[in-house]
């Protein structure tokens, strides 16, 4: 069994989807394999026990046998912090090393780490203790924002010395990928850091749910229940004239419009253009033309006590963070994986060690 551990030294660069494509697209090569999340931070309670939630979906996009308390051995929450202070020793190292060693009969075990490699290290689960103590290799992923990224690449390399595989650079704008791939990758290569994939900013896997949008600002649902689900790539706020809104929201797909409720002229200009959802802030009351166009097209209307900048500031907040939990997440990132990286290199690389 090779754990392979995938880091990176900021939040949001990718890993849980990296680390799901990586694993789908080696599964389809053939190879039997394992996930855990040693520190989890989005606890979901599961009969009397905390797991993670995100390594149960990918646990179950995997279709892993393995129980829940070994895909996911820990989970940090406001109670073990409280247990932890009062000086309670909960045993967690070795629930993590015990995870570790019941899946030792796969090829490759997939480990994600936290947000940074630090984290967990009063624990002694930090990614760097785990992984000189399990003998594991390093993919470290990094989305690209600057120059800088490569300064986190570069960083763990030499962190993890001869255990480092390689790097991932993830979410590049398109209008600078041609500069990160002709420019940035020989340049880390000639210095020794192999770069084995470069994936394009993906609005899909950036989208969040109309639900989950909703659940971000304590909105409440006016109609079409069933188009919850529906991926949300771009937010508008309808402030301006219906004649300029119209031009404007022609220009951007698959959106969610935050308004003020009073402004019907803006909702129904917005419902002729590719929208998602309406958001409609300051009131609760909604105009009847507007819902009878809504239920029509099929687009959810949903109503907060907010105001518009409040609900806008929650909604930013998940865009380009959200959580890989939906299937058509997962599909799209074993595409991007099985198109995007190296996966021959990857192998030789582990096979000639």
């Amino acid at each position: 069994m090779v754990p392979i551990f995938i880091i990176s030294n900021r939040p949001f660069t990718g890993k849980n989807f990296f680390a799901l494509g990586l694993a789908l697209t080696l599964k389809d090569n053939g190879y039997s394999i394992g996930y855990i999340r040693p520190l989890g931070r989005i606890p979901i309670k599961k009969g009397d026990e905390i797991f993670d939630e995100e390594a149960l979906f990918i646990k179950d996009m995997l279709e892993l046998d393995d129980p829940l308390n070994i895909i996911s051995p820990f989970v940090f929450t406001y109670e073990t912090q409280y247990r932890l202070l009062n000086g309670e020793d909960l045993g967690i190292k070795e629930k993590v090393k015990e995870a570790f060693s019941k899946q030792n009969q796969k090829d490759f075990l997939i480990v994600v780490g936290p947000n940074n490699i630090f984290e967990g290290f009063s624990l002694g689960i930090d990614s760097i203790s785990l992984i000189e103590e399990t003998d594991g290799r390093v993919i470290a992923i990094q989305h690209w924002d600057s120059d800088l990224a490569m300064d986190d690449i570069f960083g763990i390399k030499k962190l993890t010395g001869n255990r480092f595989i390689g790097a991932v650079i993830n979410k590049v704008p398109s209008e600078q990928f041609h500069y990160v791939k002709e420019r940035v990758v020989p340049f880390m290569e000639g210095k020794g850091t192999k770069i084995l994939g470069i994936f394009k900013k993906d609005k899909i896997l950036e989208s969040v749910t109309v639900r989950r949008l909703m659940e971000a600002i304590n909105g409440g649902l006016v109609c079409c229940e069933d188009k919850l689900e529906e991926f949300v790539e771009n937010l508008s706020i309808g402030a301006m004239d219906p004649e300029t809104a119209l031009s404007y929201f022609l220009r951007i797909p698959n959106k969610a419009v935050i308004t003020g409720v009073h402004r019907t002229d803006i909702q129904i200009v917005a419902m002729e253009t590719s929208t998602r959802c309406l958001i409609l802030t300051g009131g609760m009351h909604v105009n009847e033309t507007v819902t009878g166009i809504a239920k029509a097209k099929g687009i959810p209307i949903i109503v907060t006590a907010l105001d518009t900048f409040s609900a806008v500031d929650r909604m930013e907040k998940l865009m380009g963070k959200a959580m890989i939990r939906e299937k058509n997440k997962a599909i799209k990132a074993k595409e991007v994986v099985s198109n995007h990286f190296d996966l021959v290199e990857f192998i030789r690389r582990i096979k000639n060690e």
